[in-house]
């Protein structure tokens, strides 16, 4: 997929201990010919004076999910938690109207999260955004659209 410039991406790292973490961030051009560079929203320098900006493989990133508002999600449902900065795939263990305990896949923790930080988990894949359960397409995919000067590694 040729992202744009200023898209809002997230950022997946096929390091150990990152596997199931979406950091947020902003595309800020491409490098070479299967990179980016990206500034994240919220990770940081190692003295902590700004945001931290990285070149990142085409592989490590994907757009923004679709998220339909007032998802109620059941028990042992696949989801993604807003937790410590990052969007982390887990399952919902249980539900305390309106919130959910999640237990994450990348550490095996429980967490007490309130509904707005719990998100439908979907894969992308191929350009297409993909219900894990189901192996289905999601009924928004590539919802955005913007006419901005694209930043496609391919050029």
């Amino acid at each position: 997929m040729a992202f744009k410039l200023n898209d809002l991406v997230e950022i997946c790292k096929k390091e150990e201990g990152f596997s199931g973490v979406y950091y947020t961030a902003i595309l800020l051009a491409a490098v070479g010919r299967k990179r980016y560079l990206v500034r994240y929203e919220n990770r940081f320098n190692e003295d902590g004076s700004r945001f931290l900006t990285e070149a990142v493989d085409s592989d490590e990133i994907r757009p923004s999910p679709p998220q339909p508002s007032g998802y109620n999600f059941a028990m042992a449902e696949r989801v993604e938690a807003f937790v410590d900065f990052a969007w982390r795939v887990g399952t919902v263990i249980r539900k305390v109207d309106p919130n959910y305990h999640v237990k994450l896949d990348c550490n095996g923790k429980e967490h007490h999260c309130p509904f707005f930080k719990v998100r439908r988990h979907l894969e992308w894949q191929n350009g297409t955004w993909l219900s894990p359960a189901t192996r289905s397409e999601s009924s928004q995919e590539n919802r955005s659209a913007r006419g901005d000067q694209p930043a496609d590694p391919g050029n």
